[in-house]
């Protein structure tokens, strides 16, 4: 039960990386440094996505040795 349940919360932090992409997206010009406005939510949103696979992938490793032993 513990394991789906992490397994859950991680699926909701990849989802809302993916919800800050594609709200982060507007219609006007971007400036062009990378720490100014929507350049820093966008790359806060990518991280937030591959970290999230990373830790689902990781939980899921951790719970593969867990069955075996």
């Amino acid at each position: 039960m513990k394991t789906l349940l992490k397994a859950f919360i991680v699926v909701i932090i990849i989802i809302g990386g993916v919800l800050i992409i594609v709200v982060g997206k507007k219609p006007f010009p971007e400036p062009e440094c990378l720490v100014c406005g929507i350049n820093l939510i966008r790359i806060l949103g990518i991280a937030e996505v591959i970290l999230g696979l990373g830790a689902l992938v990781i939980q899921a490793n951790l719970t593969e040795k867990q069955r075996t032993f």
